[in-house]
């Protein structure tokens, strides 16, 4: 029974009529005395497809609208905030390789294990592998120069060789199988940081280490003094004697020319290795290496490291 449609006009209020379960089932789905199918006929359908339709549409557009919008107004070399309007900071970060993720912090070995000695060569090789084989950049350092003391063009980057890095080399296994190893010091990449140098011998902070300070005094130029300044150091008065005397190549700093750092592709941060040439056998030594500029803030404390790095190292 179709619906009542006194004077044309369908009355909803009806009772409707009584069907088999199965058949209420099938007129649910489509009920050919109204031509109805779940229950809307096929204009009414129509109508509401071409509302979804026209929504949708619109809702395309403007999304469209704003994402290029955004897209406009930023740049893949460029980050929108910098420095102190961002999260990251004015403050650079330090990191060290080896560093075993499953061993944190800890370096702890015996010359004599091959396979101790390993993972951390391996670890150092992972990391350096972008310095000796430049195809593994992204544009293949085909705009690396040699730059000397000269700052590159923008378009050009510095490049960095690793033969400046002396017995901290991958032949020499990093100095690891000789009880002598070597720590790979960098600072991490801050967008549009400028370093303000500790150029003049004469205001150096009094507690900068003394061999830090005998390096500077002992250059010549001034483009020599140029350099954000590292210094490692044991963290206790027993970890200073542990750790005894330590080797920078190829210098304790990071010169100038590498920044600003500006996000130009074949980019290779600068690197410092520290050789401890005569440390103390089994005893855990702590070592905290950190930055030196004037525009670097650093804090002695042991849970906010700002721009320095924790190790320790053990040898058996």
């Amino acid at each position: 029974m179709g619906a009542d449609k006194p004077n044309g006009v369908v009355n909803y209020c009806r009772r409707p009529p009584k069907r088999p379960f199965l058949q209420n089932i099938q007129y649910t789905i489509w009920n050919p005395e109204e031509r109805t199918f779940l229950g809307r006929t096929p204009k009414r359908w129509g109508v509401i497809g071409l509302i979804y339709l026209v929504m949708y549409i619109c809702i395309i557009i403007f999304f469209s609208i704003c994402m290029c919008g955004l897209m406009a107004t930023m740049d893949d070399r460029v980050p929108y905030f910098m420095l102190a309007d961002s999260i990251i900071g004015d403050n650079p970060g330090m990191g060290h390789r080896p560093l075993l993720f499953e061993e944190g912090a800890l370096i702890w070995y015996h010359p004599s294990n091959s396979s101790q000695v390993k993972k951390y060569v391996d670890n150092i090789d992972q990391f350096l592998a972008p310095y000796e084989n430049k195809s593994l950049l992204i544009n293949g350092g085909v705009n690396q120069i040699d730059c000397g003391t000269v700052k590159p063009p923008r378009e050009e980057v510095c490049s960095f060789d690793l033969s400046q890095l002396g017995p901290c080399s991958k032949e020499n296994n990093y100095g690891f199988t000789n009880g002598t190893p070597c720590i790979i010091i960098k600072l991490n990449r801050l967008y549009a940081w400028n370093p303000h140098f500790y150029d003049d011998p004469g205001d150096l902070p009094s507690n900068m280490p003394p061999d830090i300070k005998d390096y500077i005094n002992s250059t010549k130029t001034p483009e020599e003094r140029r350099k954000v300044w590292l210094s490692c150091m044991g963290e206790r008065p027993g970890d200073v004697e542990a750790l005894g005397p330590l080797k920078y190549y190829p210098y304790p700093g990071l010169s100038e020319v590498y920044y600003p750092y500006d996000n130009t592709a074949g980019y290779l941060s600068p690197i410092v290795a520290v050789q401890l040439l005569q440390p103390k056998w089994h005893q855990i030594i702590n070592i905290r290496c950190r930055a030196w500029a004037r525009n670097v803030h650093y804090t002695d404390s042991l849970k906010d490291r700002l721009a320095s790095t924790h190790l320790e190292i053990m040898i058996d």
